[in-house]
């Protein structure tokens, strides 16, 4: 996969798995971090658990294999480092007190639109 088909799938899984307002970040032209930055919320220690499980779950089935995890086992955040694709998964709470999308806002937002369209189209090939 590319990193835009990562991010897109890992954007798109976020999303189905009911977590809050999933962004994806252009970053490569701002930063060798990453190429994408996916950002998403959810509301409790249980579903952040469970959303990083299946993540890495459903991205292992994928063929996309992490460089590294950081959990706060306070429940708080994630992240999921695939490489060129870092996901941040927070509580709504953190999320708001953090504000990466205000320190990356020099990055270019991709629409939600191209992003689920990228995975439908994976999906349907």
């Amino acid at each position: 996969m590319t990193p835009f088909e990562t991010a897109a799938f890992c954007a798109n899984l976020a999303d189905t798995k009911k977590a809050k307002d999933t962004l994806l970040l252009d970053t490569e032209p701002i930063t060798s971090l990453a190429d994408y930055f996916v950002i998403t919320s959810v509301e409790s220690r249980t579903q952040m658990r469970a959303l990083a499980e299946e993540m890495l779950k459903a991205a292992k089935h994928a063929g996309i294999r992490p460089l590294g995890t950081e959990i706060d086992h306070g429940g708080r955040w994630t992240v999921l480092d695939f490489g060129d694709v870092i996901v941040h998964l927070f509580h709504h709470e953190d999320r708001q007190y953090y504000q990466l999308e205000r320190f990356w806002n020099h990055a270019t937002e991709i629409p939600r639109e191209s992003w689920l369209y990228e995975y439908e189209q994976r999906q349907a090939s």
